[in-house]
């Protein structure tokens, strides 16, 4: 089984909320759903963890809506901070798999004996992250049934990223009770927010953090200044999932 995990795609129409997404990300994000078809095998399932829309007005997700029709495969996707609960749901509902009723934008895919849930860690209004008890709730009870290979799908990283400005930024709610659900046994944890790609073990867990094809930062593990934008090609990793359990993780670039 092959999983693309995409994330920070930030595709605004009108106004870009960051003031940072470039004029032409519709056709940076059209090259990647390109890509994604020219693969042989495709991927049976794209991911994209948070900030699909850079304000996420209507107008915003149609256009997603339109760059994602081509994509034969299922597409599971979690909100981001720029995101909007409202519009994504109302425009992109039926597009993604998965979604679930409720409050929250979660996610449900069962495939080839992976389970892959999305949680919506997002605080409106805030960039920081948060797993409120109703969220961890519905985690606890989604993970007493799985396939015996897990991938949780969320914005907000749930561990340290090594930099102290983004750390703050993070999920700031509900580390302790989310690591104490997953911790009966290995998760793959795939994060956004970050806007550079980011490999760790964490416990027993594996997590990975996906680059932005709209604007990456230089992060210096171990540094406390500021990140900068730093202007280095973009890449999406690839999780080819193997019947033994294993996972090989392939950086796809796009030039």
């Amino acid at each position: 089984m092959l999983i693309a995990h995409l994330s920070d795609l930030h595709l605004y129409t009108q106004r870009s909320e960051t003031g940072q997404a470039p004029r032409d990300i519709c056709l940076v994000v059209e090259r990647i759903a390109r890509d994604l078809l020219s693969l042989a095998p495709r991927p049976d399932l794209v991911v994209i963890s948070g900030d699909l829309a850079d304000g996420g007005t209507e107008e915003d997700y149609r256009q997603i809506r339109e760059l994602l029709e081509p994509l034969p495969m299922p597409v599971l996707a979690v909100p981001g901070n720029h995101d909007r609960r409202e519009a994504m749901r109302c425009v992109l509902g039926e597009r993604l798999a998965g979604l679930q009723e409720g409050e929250f934008l979660h996610s449900r895919v069962d495939m080839s004996g992976v389970t892959l849930l999305g949680l919506d860690s997002v605080v409106a209004g805030r960039p920081e992250g948060a797993l409120c008890g109703k969220r961890l709730d519905w985690l606890e009870r989604e993970l007493e049934k799985t396939q015996p290979l897990v991938f949780l799908v969320m914005h907000h990283p749930p561990f340290s990223t090594g930099n102290p400005h983004w750390d703050a930024y993070s999920l700031i709610e509900g580390r302790e009770r989310f690591t104490a659900i997953i911790d009966a046994s290995p998760k793959r944890i795939l994060c956004g927010h970050i806007h550079q790609p980011l490999h760790i073990h964490w416990g027993a867990h594996y997590g990975a953090i996906a680059g932005s094809p709209a604007f990456q930062y230089h992060l210096v593990p171990g540094s406390t200044a500021a990140p900068t934008e730093s202007q280095v090609s973009y890449s999406y990793p690839l999780h080819y999932c193997q019947p033994d359990g294993s996972v090989l993780v392939h950086l796809r670039h796009i030039m």
